[in-house]
């Protein structure tokens, strides 16, 4: 079924490509901001948080989306990311660190501009906007927005840029059933925005699913561009699409007709209001089950989410900047930051800009000493690791001819395989951090 949908997708794309080519750059294929979880930075203390400054300083970053700073579990319960008053979140679970106080605390002379962002509640996949618990939800972020900018601007007024709605919006039934309560509560948020200071934006980041869905291009074009009409939208509110590519939820070989879908959208909408892309630099792990490819993304060959090699992360640029003004990534901090990941991404990406948006190409180094250890039971397959300019990411572990495994940089040289058979050939290559392949290595 997969090999099938790939395929139709790629003659979608070429006859789409031929009747309808890709538009000039509308900006650089590079990111000039990031996103970042609460959850990830809530222990930070103040040096920590210059260790990122200075580290997303030298990546060209200009805006920081810090995502929700309150969160509903399905219990009902709170969590808080920030010091409130509020009743409604008067017995919230508050972290250690103030994410709101300490970011822009620490963003004094990095001219890094701050993205806010509001609430989110679990029960808004299974729900959306049916029933009363969302527009309650809107509610208490149109209130946190209030206490927010009374609290917080003053700290960095300069760098205290704009707010950001939480919930992703996708094409699924349950947001499109809801459209008109989606929109209202919405609108709700911007007029407490605009009761504060209505010059900071309202960035919201939607996705496209081909999954659990109809993935139809035109049908979701008309749906985005009805929404989008309902929504009180000023000209300096940003739609901000995550491409999907990275958690799977859009097929790369769709990706050129998703990013047009969401222009013509736009335009169709009749609404001034910025495009921006949200391209996802990571690659999720989605498990084999029965599900996969009906309701969740296809498998991955990758067993745990990763950063993603930049081969495909500076495509995904390359594509949106031809219909998009300006570059958000998903996420810097969490994929890229060497406090935080190997500093090969990091240092490739900065070399990716040195050199004009140009890919260093150097292979990484053939796997040495490559073996194999067999019992009754398993085969258990080592070598010695390869050598890189700028380093190995992974290494991709063929049996037969079939793909058995990958290992990624921060594991051990060693894969083990659990259904052994006679005089079975496998196969090792290494891969760095740009997606160069080494030579491939037999026994």
């Amino acid at each position: 079924m997969a090999t099938i949908v790939k395929t139709i997708c790629e003659i979608i794309t070429c006859i789409a490509l031929i009747i309808c080519p890709l538009p000039e750059r509308k900006c650089e294929p590079e990111f000039n901001g990031t996103f970042i979880q609460s959850w990830m930075s809530s222990s930070w203390d103040d040096d920590r948080w210059q260790e990122e400054f200075e580290l997303m300083k030298e990546a060209g970053i200009e805006y920081l989306i810090i995502q929700d700073v309150a969160s509903k579990s399905a219990d009902g319960s709170w969590s808080l990311y920030y010091d409130s008053d509020l009743d409604v979140l008067s017995n919230a679970q508050e972290s250690s660190t103030d994410v709101i106080e300490t970011a822009l605390k620490n963003s004094f002379g990095y001219n890094i501009k701050i993205f806010v962002g509001l609430g989110l509640f679990d029960n808004w996949w299974t729900s959306a906007g049916f029933g009363n618990e969302y527009s309650d939800f809107c509610g208490v972020c149109a209130k946190m927005i209030k206490e927010i900018h009374q609290k917080y601007t003053a700290i960095s007024p300069d760098n205290f840029y704009g707010w950001y709605f939480t919930p992703e919006i996708n094409n699924g039934p349950l947001m499109k059933l809801s459209s008109s309560k989606l929109a209202k509560g919405i609108n709700e948020i911007i007029a407490a925005i605009n009761e504060t200071d209505k010059s900071r934006p309202l960035l919201l980041s939607p996705f496209f699913t081909q999954f659990g869905a109809v993935p139809s291009l035109e049908g979701a074009k008309l749906t985005w561009a009805s929404f989008i009409k309902k929504v009180d939208f000023r000209s300096h509110d940003i739609l901000c699409p995550q491409d999907a590519v990275g958690a799977g939820w859009t097929l790369e070989e769709n990706l050129i007709n998703v990013w047009r879908m969401y222009s013509q959208a736009v335009k169709l909408s009749g609404k001034d209001i910025r495009l921006w892309a949200n391209c996802e630099n990571f690659t999720s792990y989605n498990p084999d089950n029965w599900q996969s490819g009906l309701m969740t993304p296809y498998p991955s060959e990758n067993t745990q989410s990763v950063t993603a090699t930049l081969d495909r992360f500076t495509w995904q640029m390359d594509i949106a900047s031809r219909y998009a003004e300006n570059i958000i990534c998903f996420s810097y901090n969490h994929y890229y930051s060497p406090a935080y990941v190997d500093p090969m991404f990091h240092d490739t990406y900065l070399d990716y800009i040195a050199n004009g948006h140009v890919l260093e190409s150097k292979a990484p180094t053939a796997p040495t000493n490559f073996k194999a250890e067999t019992t009754d039971e398993s085969v258990t397959l080592s070598w010695a690791p390869s050598t890189d300019n700028f380093g190995v990411a992974y290494y991709r572990l063929c049996k037969d001819g079939k793909f058995l495994g990958r290992v990624e940089y921060f594991e051990d040289t060693e894969y083990t395989d659990s259904n052994p058979s006679k005089n079975a050939v496998y196969t090792i290559t290494a891969y760095d951090a740009a997606g160069n392949a080494s030579s491939t290595v037999e026994i």
